[in-house]
């Protein structure tokens, strides 16, 4: 591709390495919005090449960045003045129907953009950004608070072991991963590094006699669920507490989810969605991630050459990963 060229507002980045995030699988399989032809990819760390003139001389040449993904939000309609820009409806998300950070250069709003942390390792800082999601999700719109005592996840992969990580800051007593067998070789083995106090493989175990049992049968105070799969979905409700919490962050596939509705209002849970990440939680991830650079680490199972990203992609698909960086410079 010819070097994008940025506008007066904009930053010219150089790509290091982009994560491959079970989003842009959504995409690839076009069972999420896109705009084709569109470079994929969002979860990224470079650095500064260029600018444009309103924004160059606040951003040194070579200035290692991440950045979120909300360009084309219109920054004046209630939603973003109000600081939640990522789901303003203007949003032409970076990745999807903005050429992305699967490529050697990117243009960014500067305004998006994120002086990376120099505490960590540039494989680290291009996990920000799921890192922030969870952040959001379960700090932000989930309201979880120092002292919460069983949660609940179900998905073992990055965004369910990167919720593990926020939950176990929290001071959990019981942290419940959830996942299948897809899980065992890789994701597994590392949710105990991650904070969880309890893994279950649902296709050998029942999820139920384990959480009901190590609640003493009240259900766990809340429930994070990663997975987007239709069996977690319907059958999950049935594990929380009444009056608990419920975060929807995993995208449900073309299936409509079957969900007990009713159980919401007998349990009197709330339910909570999530989508993406506002510049708040950015914050948040920023200032955790030095503390957690050791798990954070962990997550970043594989690197790859762009030129072998579908190997990426099935890697991701078979459960024999937990994040998949693409490095643009090898």
């Amino acid at each position: 591709m010819p070097l994008p060229q940025p506008a007066d507002d904009e930053l010219l980045i150089k790509v290091k390495y982009c994560g491959i995030c079970g989003t842009d699988l959504h995409i690839h399989d076009d069972e999420f919005p896109n705009d084709p032809p569109v470079v994929m990819g969002h979860e990224f760390y470079g650095h500064v090449a260029g600018g444009g003139r309103s924004v160059i001389d606040a951003w040194p040449l070579g200035q290692p960045v991440v950045g979120e993904l909300h360009t084309g939000a219109c920054l004046q309609c209630h939603l973003c003045v109000a600081g939640h820009q990522h789901i303003c409806d203007h949003k032409e998300a970076l990745g999807s129907r903005h050429h992305g950070a699967f490529a050697e250069y990117l243009t960014l709003p500067a305004w998006l953009a994120h002086a990376a942390p120099t505490a960590v390792a540039p494989e680290v800082a291009a996990l920000t950004e799921p890192f922030a999601i969870a952040g959001h999700c379960l700090i932000e719109r989930g309201g979880l608070s120092a002292g919460i005592g069983n949660v609940l996840v179900t998905g073992a992969a990055t965004m369910g072991l990167m919720s593990t990580i926020w939950a176990a800051r929290l001071g959990c007593e019981q942290i419940i991963v959830a996942g299948t067998s897809l899980d065992e070789e890789v994701r597994f083995p590392l949710a105990p590094a991650m904070g969880a106090t309890t893994v279950v493989n649902v296709q050998r175990q029942s999820l139920a006699e384990v959480v009901l049992d190590l609640t003493d049968g009240r259900g766990a105070d809340a429930w994070i669920e990663c997975s987007g799969a239709e069996a977690a979905i319907s059958s999950g409700v049935s594990l929380v507490k009444k009056t608990g919490k419920v975060v929807l962050i995993g995208l449900v596939g073309p299936a409509l989810a079957s969900v007990p509705w009713n159980q919401f209002l007998y349990r009197e849970l709330d339910l909570v969605g999530c989508f993406s990440s506002p510049p708040s939680a950015w914050q948040l991830a920023l200032q955790a991630a030095p503390q957690e650079e050791a798990r954070l680490r962990q997550l970043a199972t594989h690197i790859l050459p762009l030129s072998r990203w579908s190997e990426g992609f099935e890697l991701l698909r078979s459960g024999r990963s937990v994040k998949v960086l693409l490095d643009l410079e090898a």
